[in-house]
């Protein structure tokens, strides 16, 4: 018997007995560049790792910097993915134990009785005590590496969780940021607006003293009250936006409705980063993408469960044995003449099985297919999302800066119709219409460039910013029992 079980862990010791595929790890073929990074006049430049990390920084903005670590500490659904990964480590410690011999304490008191005495006995029925106290194991000798491949299933579940863990971070940062750029987007449409309320009011009462005076019409104090009012209509909507965006900031912290209010009631610039080093490579953005590096975990998980499926086809070796003490009667159980001990192998080959086990193996083929393919529809996700977010980001800052500059002409082009008007060359429709359309370009100005933060946002979060984030506990566990 000592024989046998070191024959066994011998077999169990060689590696070369797994049976089932060798997992490795797939290689997309990628552009070696992005098609809007081709354009030098784009002037992107690489990098650093360090800056994708802590991109929101490059904004310089403190206010943004507070939010996202509160962020870090008190977001609920990223101390739901931590709890995601100890689940997955706790499963995985489960699979670890299952290759070791399991060690029980057991103690048996039985009775049996002889209802059909034989021949020799003089009396009737008879009645045998039996106590039985010790310490048994059992161990399945893993030769075929049927959970080896269980074990490294769960290590790659494992390593998916923590992935799933940083792509939460990365959604998180990129989602404060961009409810933060919205809010200070509807604070300075609101300033903007007020601002042309005060100078339309002003027009009004200088159009309400030519008419009393009998210079001005009653049609031009029509038009610019009405003008006036419909501007001044747009601030109810502008307030509620941002009542409606502080909430859902402070949702993303972690905190209850008014947490926020104090800290972002005060106005103030749009975020505004004037890097321009963004990567060139899209091989490079891959490797800081958690989503990426998850779907290649999932793939090797679903690549080990193949090998465990497979190996159910092969013999199942275990060893038992017992070390105790055994007697008749319980007074004697413990002396030295009742120790007793055991050993014993098994082998247990399938034969019948109705195809359960092939079924369970072409059920694994088909998951470690999906698995693949998800993986290949992960990749050209992260090349579509990075190549949208770059040209948007291009296109809008082109679009800012001809903005800029049409702000410019039409602020001299109110100043001339104003003139006019005073001196009795045109109408006051023309000084109307050249203030509102000074007013909608500036609001259209204030969008494109909040719409220019968004776009860099999203940039940043198509490279896979934010996607090492070192993976550690962020709140203390909760515990409802107290």
């Amino acid at each position: 018997m000592r024989r046998n079980a070191l024959v066994l862990l011998v077999l169990a010791s060689l590696p070369g007995c797994m049976v089932g595929p060798d997992y490795r790890s797939p290689d997309p073929v990628l552009p070696d560049r992005w098609k809007s990074s081709r354009d030098p006049a784009n002037g992107l430049k690489p990098i650093s790792e360090n800056t994708l990390r802590n991109w929101w920084k490059t904004f310089n903005d403190p206010t943004l910097d507070r939010l996202i670590d509160r962020a870090q500490r008190g977001n609920l659904d990223l101390q739901m993915a931590f709890a995601r990964i100890e689940q997955a480590r706790a499963e995985r410690l489960a699979n670890r134990a299952d290759l070791f011999p399991k060690v029980g304490g057991v103690a048996v008191p039985a009775r049996f009785d002889n209802m059909l005495p034989s021949q020799d006995q003089q009396q009737g029925p008879s009645a045998t005590n039996f106590f039985l106290a010790g310490f048994d194991a059992i161990w399945e000798v893993d030769v075929f590496g049927r959970l080896r491949h269980k074990l490294e299933a769960a290590g790659a579940v494992t390593d998916s969780a923590t992935e799933n863990y940083r792509e939460a971070w990365v959604v998180l940062t990129a989602e404060v940021a961009r409810a933060y750029t919205e809010y200070r987007n509807l604070q300075n449409q609101l300033r903007i607006t007020q601002a042309n309320l005060s100078s339309q009011r002003h027009t009004l009462d200088l159009t309400q003293q030519l008419f009393d005076e009998g210079v001005g019409t009653r049609y031009d104090v029509a038009r610019a009250r009405a003008q006036a009012e419909s501007t001044e209509a747009r601030i109810p909507a502008l307030e509620a936006g941002l009542t409606t965006l502080q909430h859902h900031l402070e949702v993303l912290v972690g905190e209850k409705p008014g947490a926020l209010q104090m800290q972002l009631a005060a106005p103030a610039d749009l975020p505004n980063s004037a890097a321009r080093q963004l990567l060139t490579t899209p091989a490079d953005t891959l490797r800081y993408r958690p989503d990426v590096r998850m779907a290649e975990r999932d793939l090797a998980a679903a690549t080990a469960i193949q090998g465990a499926a497979f190996a159910e086809f092969f013999p199942k070796i275990s060893i038992a044995a017992f070390a105790g003490f055994q007697n008749s009667d319980l007074e004697n159980l413990f002396r030295s003449t009742a120790f007793s001990y055991a050993s014993g192998s098994a082998i247990m080959q399938p034969i019948f099985n109705f195809g359960r086990i092939r079924a369970g193996v072409d059920l694994a083929d088909a998951r470690q297919k999906e698995a693949y393919l998800k993986y290949e529809k992960t990749v050209l996700e992260a090349l579509r999302e990075a190549e949208t977010a770059m040209n948007q980001f291009l296109k809008e800052e082109q679009r800012r800066q001809k903005l800029v500059r049409s702000i410019t002409d039409l602020k001299e082009s109110w100043r001339l119709a104003d003139l006019r008007y005073r001196e009795g060359i045109s109408t006051f429709l023309d000084v109307l219409d050249a203030e509102r359309i000074l007013y909608l370009e500036e609001l259209s100005l204030a969008q494109s460039q909040a719409q220019t933060t968004l776009y860099l946002i999203a940039l940043y979060k198509a490279l896979g910013g934010a996607g090492h984030l070192e993976v550690k506990p962020v709140d203390e566990p909760i515990r409802p029992w107290g």
